[in-house]
């Protein structure tokens, strides 16, 4: 079976729909990194000397970026009406072969981003999940939006996050996805073969739940079904793995 790349955008200008949001995320990076940890080797080196230490299982982004800040159009499932939204800001834009990007010169970055359990580390450079918002009022257009914060050099770049997956955890991403989109984050769009796979059906389940338990039950239980539906897939996958070894 191939490989499948999955992309998500968003937009939420509600801080306490992000904080709540992020402190369920934070439990979901903790889970992974429990699984991660046993895996990982040691790594010794001399300050200033040999290689670079290998990034963070789980990163906490809170910081004010300044410089040249380069935005990809591609964050939001409509780039042509966020490129138009920018040059009426008289922000300056840059067109490339690959797409069209914003440039700021500072912006706030608050969220998290975590490598995502696999025991076959099949895509070291493609394996993790960015919930990283941009905070920047002055700006409504981009104010809120999710990224993936990447390096070029000096500049530091916002992408549309994506990750990329192998016959494993490919349902359960439509399963967290929907969660999201059902109880915070309403504009949240992925894809993986289709455009907010999955989401229909498990609305329909998140809807009975709430009927039945109210909205703030729902969403905690709905969301230990999350984190219990990704230990089973784990544990079944590092059990295939070490039983092939």
């Amino acid at each position: 079976m191939s490989s499948v790349n999955v992309v998500w955008k968003g937009n939420c200008r509600s801080i306490e729909a992000r904080t709540r949001l992020l402190a369920y995320l934070h439990r979901l990076a903790r889970l992974s990194d429990g699984y991660l940890r046993p895996e990982d080797r040691p790594f010794l080196a001399v300050v200033g000397e040999g290689p670079v230490p290998p990034r963070a299982n789980v990163e906490r982004i809170d910081e004010t970026r300044q410089g040249e800040i380069l935005v990809s159009t591609d964050i939001t499932a409509h780039p042509e009406t966020l490129l138009v939204r920018a040059r009426e800001a008289g922000l300056p834009v840059r067109t490339a072969g690959d797409g069209d990007t914003i440039v700021l010169n500072e912006v706030r970055l608050h969220g998290i981003d975590f490598r995502l359990f696999d025991p076959r580390g099949l895509y070291p450079d493609n394996d993790r999940m960015s919930f990283v918002f941009i905070e920047c009022p002055e700006h409504h257009f981009i104010d809120g939006r999710l990224v993936e914060v990447a390096e070029e050099g000096d500049n530091t770049v916002l992408l549309c996050p994506s990750l990329r997956l192998k016959s494993y955890l490919e349902d359960w991403t439509d399963c967290l996805f929907s969660w999201m989109r059902f109880f915070l984050l309403g504009d949240l769009w992925w894809r993986r073969h289709e455009e907010l796979q999955g989401y229909n059906e498990y609305r329909d389940v998140f809807e009975a739940v709430q009927t039945t338990r109210g909205s703030v039950e729902a969403e905690e239980a709905t969301f230990e079904a999350v984190l219990a539906t990704f230990r089973q897939h784990a544990e079944h996958q590092r059990y295939e793995v070490q039983r092939t070894a």
